[in-house]
């Protein structure tokens, strides 16, 4: 009987996982059509969600600390437990950078002029929604081989990342009047290269729980 309940509590833990995940992964693509579309009443939206996506993780992480300290698992049950705890501040820091992204789409939309946004910005943006896609639906079916091809993305990520830094950085030098939307998109990059680092840690999150250690992809 005891086992049954505390079953029916993982249940119900992973149900809210899932459905914070739904909220991050909706607040990334809010995120990306905002800044598709410089968009700064749908990125206000996006910043507002966040309390939302904060709450949700305090309340997981408050369900976990009971659960652990009622039921005192052990082994797998801990472990599950314990990835749980590291993947749901991966999820929220996600949805930080989104909601990040949309203050400095706002800051862009201040700004009097108005740059073309580079496409490769939108192909990082796209890569790093794949990722987190990737992640969770790796974390939903405990599947090994999805949450390794999420770690594989990563480079991609970081080769986008590096190639837009220098041609922003280039285009600094040569483009005085729109220096500081040319920094507003920098960070841009750099939040998305921060998301795929965020991505890449669930699906390692779902590797410890598969495997029983948590490692490096390479390891």
């Amino acid at each position: 009987m005891v086992r049954i309940e505390f079953e029916k509590e993982l249940s119900n833990l992973h149900q809210e996982i899932i459905r914070m995940g739904a909220h991050v992964e909706q607040s990334i693509n809010e995120a990306v059509q905002a800044l598709t579309d410089l968009d700064s009443d749908r990125a206000e939206k996006v910043i507002a969600n966040d309390d939302v996506i904060d709450e949700m993780e305090r309340q997981i992480d408050r369900s976990c600390v009971e659960i652990i300290a009622r039921q005192q698992p052990v082994a797998r049950d801990l472990r599950d437990l314990t990835s749980t705890l590291k993947l749901i501040t991966d999820l929220e820091r996600i949805a930080d950078h989104a909601s990040d992204i949309s203050e400095r789409i706002i800051a862009i939309n201040a700004l009097p002029n108005r740059i073309v946004i580079p496409h490769d910005i939108i192909t990082i943006a796209d890569v790093s929604k794949q990722m987190l896609r990737g992640a969770l639906d790796a974390y939903v079916t405990r599947n090994e081989s999805a949450a390794s091809e999420v770690i594989r993305m990563d480079d991609r990520v970081d080769e986008l990342y590096s190639k837009l830094k220098k041609y922003l950085i280039h285009l600094m030098s040569v483009d005085s009047e729109n220096v500081e939307q040319l920094v507003e998109l920098l960070m841009i990059c750099k939040y998305f290269e921060r998301i795929s680092d965020h991505a890449q840690n669930v699906a390692e999150w779902v590797l410890f729980f598969i495997k029983g250690r948590h490692m490096n992809y390479n390891d």
